[in-house]
């Protein structure tokens, strides 16, 4: 694949993604966590243009929302933490073993479990003492795990499933003429 064609479509996919944080296009569930389609542009990357474009569109799409979001830099960098890991996961799926039907339910179990586990720990110690100031022992007590686990259940499906339907159930990958 020609490296501009990464790069334009990286990029494009990246600012649908901050305008898609900028103009709150979610449901809000628990206070203070959104069930958003942001990581969607994210993971069309990836299917797109593998691991490398997915990082591309995670790491500019992360530095908009920090910019340009109301939730600033400590919002964007954990929607970075928590979408990052299915970028790679999915990346590395799928040039190891490509987007089969394999491939697609190793990269999405992945996605499922590694999402959920990783934002309860992030969330815990850095995502309410960075934004609320909360020390971690207290939000341990204030917090339930669920409170994390069930929305980033939630986000792992959605940005998973509505990205691999927009790129491999309309064509979108061989219309950008992606190589399997």
């Amino acid at each position: 694949m020609h490296k501009y064609k990464l790069l334009i479509g990286s990029a494009m996919l990246a600012v649908v993604s901050v305008l898609l944080q900028i103009y709150k296009i979610a449901y809000p569930w628990g206070g203070f966590i959104d069930i958003d389609v942001v990581g969607v542009p994210w993971l069309i990357s990836t299917f797109l243009f593998g691991l490398s474009g997915g990082i591309v569109t995670s790491v500019v799409s992360a530095l908009g929302i920090a910019i340009f979001a109301p939730t600033g830099p400590i919002g964007a960098f954990m929607k970075l933490l928590a979408t990052i890991v299915m970028v790679v996961i999915v990346g590395v799926v799928g040039k190891t073993i490509g987007f089969n039907k394999k491939g697609i339910a190793v990269a999405f179990v992945g996605c499922l479990i590694a999402r959920p586990v990783l934002m309860v720990f992030f969330n815990y110690y850095l995502g309410i003492p960075l934004f609320f100031g909360m020390p971690t022992d207290v939000a341990l007590q204030e917090f339930p795990p669920e409170l994390f686990i069930i929305p980033n259940v939630l986000l792992a499906i959605i940005d998973f499933w509505v990205a691999y339907v927009l790129v491999f159930g309309t064509k979108l990958r061989a219309r950008v003429n992606v190589k399997s």
